[in-house]
């Protein structure tokens, strides 16, 4: 379902969304996604659920962001990067990132790489997430680079295993022996 925040108790712990049915619920920050939390403001746009499927208390609480948009030139102040899911068709996967700086229209990034790169090179999928998140982060501070769509080429998987240390060549230290404990005689 969809609504607005009507109501927020002073330490943002709880309040009233008022749904576009016009029904009143209840909630508590423990019903809103964690990395929502901070945006909660009184007449924000929410999904929410139901608790059990009927009732007056909302869970499963997230804000919602208007579509992205150019935003004006200049500095961003305070803005954050995150990982928000990833789609697959055959073998390409697209990871999906939001940029949200206070004050400021959300912005949506995409990275489209080829799965059986992972494979050939021996990369683990789990990395696909910060693998793409390091190149949209240097491609956004580096020139000031715009494109909502990117792509994780075989060039920077190469980068990534060529950054790894190689096996071996990690200094091993010697453990020092503990004292032997005294013993009573």
């Amino acid at each position: 379902m969809t609504g607005r925040i009507k109501n927020l108790s002073s330490g943002r712990s709880s309040g009233f969304i008022e749904a576009e049915n016009g029904a009143k619920l209840q909630f508590d920050s423990r019903a809103v996604l964690a990395y929502d939390v901070n945006y909660l403001c009184i007449g924000q746009l929410v999904t929410f659920e139901i608790e059990n499927g009927q009732g007056t208390k909302a869970v499963n609480i997230c804000v919602q962001r208007p579509s992205h948009s150019p935003v004006a030139e200049g500095k961003r102040k305070e803005s954050m990067l995150r990982y928000v899911g990833f789609e697959q068709t055959r073998t390409i996967r697209t990871y999906r990132f939001e940029r949200t700086s206070l004050g400021e229209q959300t912005e949506v990034f995409a990275v489209n790489t080829d799965i059986a790169l992972f494979t050939k090179y021996r990369v683990a999928i789990q990395e696909g997430p910060s693998l793409c998140l390091r190149l949209l982060t240097v491609g956004l501070e580096g020139a000031g680079v715009r494109a909502v769509e990117r792509s994780l080429t075989e060039e920077d998987i190469l980068t990534h295993v060529a950054s790894r240390p190689v096996p071996g060549t990690r200094p091993h230290h010697k453990r020092t022996p503990r004292p032997a404990a005294a013993q009573a005689v």
